[in-house]
C-alpha cells in the first residue's frame, strides 16, 4: 500500500496540523510515514500545503510529486495543486470557498468542512480536522483510533474535546464517500 496525500489551503487554516496528525496517526497504526510542508513567507493568508506519504513498506521517496488524494480548503489551493493529482485520484474540496468544480480523471467531492465547524463550534477553527476526518473516513487509510491518539498526543488538552468531535463529524461525512465517484 502506498498513498500520497496533499492538504492545501491558506496559512492559518491548520493545513500543516492536518498533515502532521495524519503522519503521526499512520505511525501509531504501524505504517511508514514521511511528510513535508510548504508555505509562503507571510504564513497566515498565503498558500500552503502539507504532504504526507503513507506506506506499509519502507518509503523510498518521501516527497509528493503526484498526489493520490488532494484535500483543499480554498479555491486557490484547488487551482494550484490539482495539476499534481494522479490520474484516478480523489479530491476533497471544502465547499465554503468553492467557486467552480473542475472536470477531469478524478473523483471530486465537495465537503462542508467549514460549514460544519461554524455550526458545531461557532467558528471556522476545526474545519481542518473535519476535513482530515473526511479524508480518513472516505479512504480508510488510517483508522479513527490512531488519529484520536495523535490528537491527544499533539494538541493542547483544552482543545482535545473539540478536535475529537471535529474528527468524528468528518469521519461521518467521509464514510459515505468511500465508494468514490463524484459528490
Amino acid at each position: 500500500m502506498l498513498m500520497r496525500v496533499r492538504f492545501g489551503g491558506l496559512g492559518g487554516q491548520g493545513i500543516v496540523m492536518a498533515g502532521s496528525l495524519l503522519g503521526e496517526a499512520a505511525t501509531l497504526a504501524g505504517l511508514q510515514a514521511a511528510g513535508s510542508n510548504s508555505y509562503g513567507a507571510a504564513a497566515r493568508g498565503t498558500a500552503c500545503r502539507s504532504d504526507v506519504v503513507l506506506s506499509d513498506v519502507e518509503i523510498d521517496y518521501p516527497l509528493v510529486a503526484t498526489a493520490d488524494v488532494l484535500a483543499v480548503m480554498s479555491q486557490a489551493a484547488l487551482d494550484k495543486y490539482l495539476p499534481a493529482l494522479a490520474p484516478g485520484g480523489r479530491v476533497f474540496a471544502d465547499d465554503f470557498s468553492l467557486q467552480r468544480v473542475p472536470e477531469g480523471d478524478f473523483a471530486f467531492h465537495a465537503v462542508p468542512a467549514t460549514h460544519v465547524a461554524v455550526r458545531e463550534f461557532g467558528s471556522r477553527q476545526g474545519a481542518n480536522i473535519v476535513m482530515l476526518g473526511v479524508v480518513l473516513g472516505a479512504t480508510g487509510v488510517v483508522a479513527r483510533e490512531p488519529v484520536e491518539e495523535a490528537i491527544r498526543r499533539t494538541v493542547r488538552p483544552r482543545f482535545h474535546e473539540a478536535n475529537l468531535r471535529a474528527l468524528a463529524l468528518g469521519f461521518d461525512l467521509g464514510r459515505p464517500l468511500a465508494a468514490g465517484g463524484r459528490s
